[in-house]
């Protein structure tokens, strides 16, 4: 099965990680690519072919908020760089094949000792088997907190959307954004093509950044998507990858 690691590399440590990261995961796979979006033009570009770079051009890299203000949403141009390098080579060669999965992660990440592809393979040949578009954890439904927003942890979010008396997006999750995993089909593209929307509508009208999973979660559910996050990854993936929290602890996933 083909299938596709990408992410987005802005700054340290992410950038540096992300290179460990890959490098690393590219010498313990066999059947997958890697995708890194960064604006760092002097990123290194000679990774090895399977790890693929892609520039973006965007100089407004915060909200106005207070906090963490990094426009999470950019995210998206990550999940972007796929579709563009799998029309350039459609382009080039008729018979190209595209990634069967997606699998994004935050730019932390690291891969752990207990890693293995089989357990990828396992994974993606249960979505398939079972039809699942998208899978994530840790579900928060938006209808939920839209009867009490002062109780939600992305209360910003339905005030600036204004969606209090707005019910269309209630069966969207606000999901956890660190690891997603997609099949790529024409939901996807919809998906990604809603998701971008979302991040320069953000930016445009200064919306709290966090947390992207609300434009996640709202893209996902008009395109359509089946998605799971019953312990997809925590069945599948026990101690395949780690990250140090903002505190320096080493926190194993999943």
């Amino acid at each position: 099965m083909k299938y596709c690691f990408t992410t987005l590399a802005v700054g340290e440590p992410y950038e540096s990680r992300t290179i460990e990261f890959f490098k690393n995961l590219s010498e313990k796979t066999e059947n997958c690519d890697f995708f890194i979006a960064t604006n760092n033009s002097e990123f290194p570009s000679e990774l090895g072919e399977r790890i693929k770079i892609y520039q973006i051009n965007q100089d407004n890299l915060h909200d106005s908020r207070g906090g963490f203000s990094f426009n999470l949403n950019l995210k998206c141009l990550s999940l972007k760089h796929i579709m563009l390098h799998e029309k350039k080579m459609l382009q080039e060669n008729p018979e190209f094949e595209k990634y069967e999965y997606v699998i994004f992660t935050d730019g932390d990440w690291i891969v752990h000792d207990e890693f293995s592809e089989q357990k990828i393979l396992n994974m993606l040949n249960y979505m398939e088997t079972e039809n699942i578009d998208f899978a994530f954890e840790r579900p928060a439904a938006i209808g939920d907190s839209r009867k009490d927003p002062e109780q939600s942890f992305f209360r910003d979010k339905l005030y600036d959307y204004d969606i209090l008396e707005y019910d269309k997006w209630d069966e969207a999750h606000v999901v956890n954004e660190q690891f997603l995993v997609f099949k790529n089909n024409y939901k996807f593209r919809f998906f990604v093509n809603r998701w971008e929307q979302f991040l320069w509508y953000s930016i445009k009208n200064d919306i709290r950044n966090y947390p992207d999973g609300f434009e996640i979660g709202v893209s996902a559910l008009e395109a359509g998507m089946k998605w799971n996050y019953n312990g997809v990854f925590s069945h599948f993936l026990p101690k395949c990858f780690a990250f140090y929290t903002k505190n320096d602890v080493f926190h194993i996933r999943f």
